[in-house]
């Protein structure tokens, strides 16, 4: 167990340094989300061109993970090419890719290439949005039928790829108002279909079209997520069974506990931002680069410059007087968030955050009764809840 350990943290504890691209591969969508922060751009006639994106490529850094959106990614017809293209220039070995799923045909050709152009070393996480039930998941998104194709989808997806284990199929649920009390009742039956390798699950972030959804307090998402826990101690089991026993165990207690601090920093900056337990890097080990290459730190801050001005170059942007002054100015700025790819990626580089904070939020979800449930309690109470 000690040798697992440690060879986990020397992965994961280092020095800040330029590790994650948030790229806006399109702006154009087939979706009407209520839920979208970048709605006020979607279906715009400014997308970047793949040359563009190439020059965006040729200039960044080395870096692992590349954070892919949109606007829906499969709607860019150059979308297997541009992530080919990152993991061969700058050493990706992430990849996050989410989908409403709406259209298979592009969805299954792109995974294809990628797995094809790609080194086995490259893990790619599909992520399909389910944001509730039929009827509410299909109000959410603005799409008749939005829910039964995207399942089709899904079940799709593990025909075809089960067993590839660097490609995750995950489904990406975000909590609002309207779905609170039905996201419960989707995790289980998403459970019993057994085609996912993980279910995520966040709150409702930024400005969106409709501010109703946000309707929640704090001890609302609090306790919603005591309930959740048991979801992802589920898939946990399945996504590291395949480790070593040591290795496994020190793998699922840092999964785990990474899922309960985005929790508890959810459930802290929900109402008013609520300082992280570190300092956010936004701008300094991450970049996102919209659609029509404006650039900016972090997804709910503005942007601060044009990637045209500096010949697309991303380490002129990232070394630019405008972007020193964005993250000069971000602890001031009292924007702690709900954003978990921006905790995810700030926790990377603290090791208080990687020795303590995390085993202890892990210890914590141990000790808690309902958190530690197994699923077949969560049923069990389920059923009891709605008779």
């Amino acid at each position: 167990m000690p040798a697992s350990y440690f060879r986990i943290l020397a992965d994961r504890v280092r020095p800040p340094r330029f590790n994650a691209l948030f790229l806006f591969v399109t702006s154009r969508c087939n979706s009407l989300c209520r839920t979208c922060f970048y709605f006020d751009k979607l279906n715009s006639r400014d997308d970047l061109t793949l040359d563009q994106i190439r020059r965006i490529s040729e200039t960044a850094p080395q870096f692992r993970k590349l954070w892919i959106s949109g606007g829906e990614p499969f709607l860019r017809p150059e979308l297997a090419e541009i992530l080919v293209m990152f993991t061969r220039n700058n050493g990706v070995r992430n990849i996050n890719l989410p989908t409403n799923g709406l259209l298979p045909d592009k969805i299954f050709a792109v995974v294809d290439a990628v797995l094809a152009g790609t080194s086995k070393e490259v893990a790619i996480d599909l992520n399909f949005s389910l944001d509730g039930l039929a009827n509410t998941h299909d109000a959410i998104r603005g799409v008749p039928n939005n829910f039964v194709r995207t399942l089709a989808t899904i079940r799709e997806a593990d025909r075809r790829y089960r067993g590839v284990r660097r490609l995750r199929r995950n489904v990406a649920t975000v909590i609002t108002r309207d779905n609170y009390n039905e996201i419960v009742r989707l995790g289980l039956e998403l459970a019993d279909e057994d085609k996912l390798n993980g279910h995520y699950f966040e709150v409702v972030r930024g400005h969106t079209p409709d501010p109703s959804v946000r309707n929640l307090t704090r001890d609302d998402v609090a306790a919603l997520h005591r309930r959740l826990l048991p979801f992802h101690r589920h898939y946990a089991k399945k996504l590291f069974a395949h480790l070593p026993a040591g290795v496994r165990q020190v793998a699922e207690m840092y999964y785990l506990g990474n899922l309960r601090l985005h929790f508890d920093l959810h459930e802290a900056s929900f109402e008013r931002p609520a300082k992280w337990p570190m300092r956010c890097t936004a701008g300094e080990t991450t970049i996102v680069v919209d659609h029509n290459g404006k650039f900016r730190s972090c997804e709910l801050r503005e942007p601060v410059g044009d990637l045209a001005e500096f010949g697309f170059d991303v380490k002129q942007a990232l070394g630019s007087a405008v972007m020193q002054r964005e993250v000069a100015a971000i602890p001031e700025a009292n924007c702690w968030c709900t954003h978990s790819c921006f905790i995810h990626e700030s926790s990377k580089f603290s090791p208080r955050v990687q020795l303590f904070a995390i085993p202890y939020s892990w210890l914590r979800g141990r000790m808690d009764r309902l958190s530690n449930a197994p699923l077949s309690e969560v049923r069990a109470f389920q059923k009891l809840e709605f008779t």
